[in-house]
Formats: structure tokens, sequence, C-alpha cells
């Protein structure tokens, strides 16, 4: 029988995590993973952020991932690759079975 646990785990990868509505394929360190890139909660969070020297800027990008396709949460700072472009780990959160991920690159 599974447990309550169990059932999210499994609710994280076939009902929220679904390729039909929301999530995307993406390349995460060399890994296809479904993903859902979250632009508008990304927005948010950007409101509280720091400001950037003059003539540079942050580039992010806000993922959310079931935790068991993931692997182990990734440390604040960590450089990532996201789809063949550079990042670092702003941010990372275990939001139930799932994580959410912040990532950015600092251009000019």
């Amino acid at each position: 029988m599974m447990t309550f646990k169990d059932i999210i785990k499994q609710d994280a990868k076939d009902v929220f995590v679904n390729e039909d509505e929301f999530a995307e394929k993406h390349i995460i360190d060399g890994r296809e993973l479904l993903v859902i890139v979250d632009g508008n909660e990304l927005l948010e969070r950007e409101k509280r952020q720091r400001a950037l020297e003059k003539g540079t800027y942050a580039k992010q990008v806000l993922f959310f991932v079931p935790a068991i396709d993931f692997g182990r949460l990734p440390a604040i700072g960590k450089p990532m690759d996201f789809d063949g472009k550079r990042y670092f780990v702003a941010d990372a959160i275990r939001e139930g079975a799932m994580y959410s991920i912040s990532l950015e690159a600092v251009k000019s």
C-alpha cells in the first residue's frame, strides 16, 4: 500500500510535470529532464533582488522539477548548465516533492 508521501511524489511526476500541460524538456547538466519554467514567479522574485553594477544585468531562469528526477538539491552558487548556457544556482528550495531552482548569469 502506498503512503500519502508516495502518492505526492508520484503526482509530482504524473500530474504537475506533465508534458501535455505545462512541462517542457530541457537539458540540465547534460540530462534531459521535464521541468516547468516559470516566468511569472521569476518576475515577483526579481522585485526583491539586489541591483547590479551599471552596465550589467542578471539573466535568470526559474524552474520546477520533481526531486525524484533531479536528485540531490543543488547548493547555492553551484554552476549549472541549462540548455547549453552556463548559470549559477541563486536559490534552491525543496517544496514538497518538487524543487524550485533559480539560476542566474551576470551579463554585460
